[in-house]
Order: C-alpha cells, then structure tokens, then sequence
C-alpha cells in the first residue's frame, strides 16, 4: 500500500497540473484521456517539431500526469516552456519535478542545476539557486557551472571562467558544453573579448540542442547585433 504522505504527493501533483492544463485552455485530465504514455509522447514531439511549443508542454503535462515520478518529462516539458517564454511556469514545473522525483532518479541532478539555472538567469530569486547549488554533487560539471553562473552575476569574472574550464574538462555531450560555453560567452562580452565571446557563441549556435538554451542564445545573439554596429550594446561602459 501506499504511504499516506506519497498519496498526498501524487493527489498535489494532480490537482497542480490539471491547473497547469486548463490555463494552457485544454481542460484535458488524466480521467479521460486514454493513451499511452508512449503515444502521448510521440504526440508531443511532432507539435515541438511543427512549432506548436505550448500545445507539447501540454502534452507534456498529460505524461507527468501518467508518470508523475519520471524525471526526464519533466525536463523536457520545462524545457519546452523555456523555449516560449513561460519562465514562471516552468519554475513550477520545476517545483514539481524537485518534489516527485525520487533521489536517485537519473535525471535528478539535471532538475537541480535546470531550477537554479532558471532561479539565477531568468527569476532572479538568486539565494534559492545558490541553496540549489549546495545540492549538487561536488566537482560535478553541473556544480561548476551554476558556481560560475553566480559569480558571472556577482561580476567575479575571473573565477567564473576558471569553473567553467574545469567543467569543459569534463564535459562529454556537445549540448552540455554549448551550454557552458553560453555562459562563457556572457562573460566575454562582459569583458568586451569579442574574440573568446564570438569564438564560444559560433559553437554554442551550432551544437545547443536544449530549447530553453537556444531561446538564450538567440536573444544574446539579437543583443549583439543591435544598432549600427554589430555588439555595440554588450560593448558599451
């Protein structure tokens, strides 16, 4: 049987996401929607690859509904909101995920450094993605990069790029490192290195894969090339 606290985990994730739903404007639940999760899925994904990024977070919700304790929808279903903006509701998402997923799912750490990375660049709320931070393992790649996000924000530039170094060192996947690499970017553009900025910004174009980390990229890229001359705005005292 299930412990009572579980039953109050699972009847809190459903009434939130039906919420989530009905403000998509679907009022679809898990009563009366009978597909398998596999078919939900391929759903969605083929609305990611028509564009149609609200109705697959939709969708995406569906499947947290049928498999409330599987870590990687929930990823990808903030990850699909990022992409539209929907930074806010993607923090509940989040909330979610940090609540529901059990420790040792595979994808747990990703939730961790996703809601702090989020928390620290978009939300602001920076002593919760440094409370966030402390949960992730050490001298993970993971724990070096929201490390070097915060002191990026704390304008210690310095010691940003030595962890995002260390954490390239490690990195296996080239959406993983298109992503540091992002960060790094911002760095250089703080320092006005058009050379290392432009230099880390080409790979990050050409090898993200996460849609919330495209999204980024090219509202850098749009900073960039505002005005009369290219990256004047990032470039100004």
């Amino acid at each position: 049987m299930l412990r009572q606290d579980t039953l109050c985990k699972y009847a809190l994730l459903i009434c939130t996401t039906v919420i989530f739903l009905n403000g998509c404007g679907g009022g679809i639940t898990i009563k009366n929607d009978q597909r398998s999760v596999d078919d939900v899925i391929i759903s969605a994904e083929q609305m990611v690859k028509a564009k149609r990024y609200a109705d697959a977070a939709r969708e995406y919700g569906i499947v947290i509904l049928k498999e409330p304790t599987v870590g990687k929808h929930y990823l990808r279903r903030t990850e699909i909101m990022e992409r539209i903006d929907q930074d806010e509701e993607a923090y509940e998402v989040y909330q979610q995920a940090m609540k529901m997923v059990p420790a040792d799912d595979p994808h747990k750490v990703s939730i961790i450094h996703r809601l702090a990375l989020i928390n620290a660049n978009h939300l602001f709320k920076i002593e919760e993605a440094e409370d966030l931070m402390q949960m992730l393992p050490e001298k993970s790649i993971e724990k070096y990069d929201t490390s070097a996000f915060l002191y990026y924000q704390a304008s210690q530039y310095e010691l940003a790029i030595k962890l995002l170094n260390k954490a390239l060192e490690r990195v296996r996947t080239a959406d993983m490192k298109a992503l540091l690499l992002y960060h790094a970017a911002l760095i250089y553009a703080k320092l006005k290195d058009q050379k290392n900025l432009f230099g880390a910004l080409y790979y990050s174009i050409n090898n993200a894969q996460h849609l919330g980390l495209i999204r980024d990229i090219e509202q850098l890229w749009q900073e960039l090339n505002k005005g009369p001359n290219s990256g004047d705005n990032l470039f100004k005292k």
